[in-house]
């Protein structure tokens, strides 16, 4: 496999990483909104405040131990390519789950550079483009008129001297 090759499938494995992330994150709250929504548990956190964050931790963190999923390592892997899921990298991958969707999208936006800003970069950069090849082809236009031009007036002064 070239090294263009691998870039690429370095890419898909990343960008599919933090996918996995992101739609981890948003099925775990909505899961758990079932819970935290429910009437006897609001009755509860307002005697006792504080439940829904280490209950989101330990959710998400026995969910990422149980399929294994260490975004670190898909992010970070070692130099032998297997990559292996590790206590701390669970752990992390748990945290940002259990931080919600909101969380992990600004995670997916600040690895992979997708939001807005960058969209935006991108639309204003392809309508430059196509402006400059326009203005060049109209140039170029105008240039091959007036060789057109100047080519028949060279041909009317030829026959004229004839």
């Amino acid at each position: 496999m070239g090294p263009e090759q691998q870039a690429y499938a370095r890419l898909l494995d990343v960008s599919g990483a933090v996918s996995l992330l992101v739609i981890l994150a948003m099925l775990l709250e909505r899961a758990l909104a079932l819970l935290f929504d429910y009437h006897w548990f609001q009755k509860l956190s307002e005697k006792v405040s504080g439940l829904k964050s280490p209950i989101a931790l330990f959710v998400s963190w026995f969910t990422c131990n149980f399929v294994g999923f260490d975004v670190l390592a898909r992010l970070f892997p070692p130099p032998s390519g297997m990559v292996e899921p590790k206590a701390i990298g669970i752990l992390i991958t748990a945290a940002v789950v259990a931080g919600g969707s909101a969380g992990a999208i600004t995670l997916f936006q600040g690895v992979l550079n997708f939001n807005r800003d960058s969209r935006t970069t991108l639309i204003e950069a392809n309508k430059a483009r196509a402006e400059a090849d326009l203005a060049e082809a109209k140039t170029r236009k105008e240039k091959a008129e007036a060789d057109g031009a100047e080519a028949v007036a060279k041909k009317k002064k030829v026959e004229g001297g004839l």
